[in-house]
């Protein structure tokens, strides 16, 4: 079928007989459905409208610039300040690799890491984690989450190269890892050739005064890899997310997958930046 434009009206589905479509059926408007069930922004619309006009005039004609790869460095920049003062994180700019959204860095991870290897995925878990994971050509293994984390005894026996956790809170079970949880996981990537993908989803959000430890921040193996996005912390339609590297995998990933655009505009990431610094 077809859509036709009316003048103050909006925009109509039309019909023709040759479509093969009854001619009885009736014009509908197509319009914006709101879900009224989506939860509601967190973050002040009146704040972020205010700061986008001022990163449109300041920023003017700059922002037509294409990103680098990994994302404007200034951008990378103050992500790097603006996870040590709340996550305790200490990584440098080329480490962080800019992406519209987590689903997209995971296949990222895949193609870094290779398709080869093993990633094992909490169960249950949040279900395009195994989706991107298998659709990049990955095998994933299902490690059963207990009261306090993945089960001790499955993930000793796990023959999985790669652990994708959600240590802060595991989607859908709720689930937070213990601190002995977090060192077990740990202790499970001192294996050589293992990594962690530390998914911090939420995170932003804690009643504590301190926020957890992070495996990143833990770890002294320069083996985590660390994702979180700005869906909880602004808004889910800012697809923009961010993952830190390992210091041994940075040139890996400039050497294989440097060639790659970034997928989130100028605009949305000068906005997060003025956000956060």
């Amino acid at each position: 079928g077809y859509a036709v434009a009316r003048e103050r009206s909006g925009y109509f589905v039309a019909y023709r007989e040759d479509d093969g479509f009854s001619l009885s059926v009736s014009e509908k408007p197509i319009a914006f459905q709101k879900n009224d069930k989506e939860e509601k922004n967190l973050f002040p619309f009146s704040v972020l409208a205010k700061t986008m006009r001022r990163v449109l005039a300041d920023y003017g004609e700059a922002l037509f610039i294409k990103s680098p790869g990994k994302g404007d460095p200034g951008f990378r920049l103050a992500l790097c300040r603006y996870l040590k003062r709340s996550r305790g994180i200490e990584a440098d700019p080329e480490q962080i690799v800019v992406g519209a959204g987590s689903e997209y860095l995971y296949s990222l991870i895949v193609f870094l890491l290779g398709k080869e290897r093993l990633y094992a995925i909490e169960k249950p878990s949040y279900e395009k984690i195994q989706q991107v994971y298998t659709t990049s050509g990955a095998l994933c293994e299902h490690l059963p989450l207990g009261p306090e984390g993945i089960d001790s005894a499955a993930l000793k026996e796990s023959r999985a190269d790669v652990l994708h956790v959600t240590p802060y809170r595991s989607f859908p079970s709720g689930v937070t890892a213990s601190a002995s949880k977090k060192r077990e996981y740990l202790r499970w990537a001192e294996k050589e050739g293992r990594y962690l993908v530390e998914d911090d989803f939420e995170s932003e959000f804690t009643l504590s005064r301190k926020p957890a430890d992070t495996l990143y921040a833990m770890t002294k193996k320069d083996n985590v890899i660390y994702i979180n996005s700005f869906s909880k912390t602004v808004s889910p339609s800012l697809r923009a997310s961010y993952m830190v590297l390992p210091k041994k995998l940075v040139s890996l990933f400039d050497e294989n997958l440097g060639f790659y655009s970034c997928t989130v505009s100028l605009l949305d990431q000068m906005l997060l930046k003025e956000i956060i610094l």
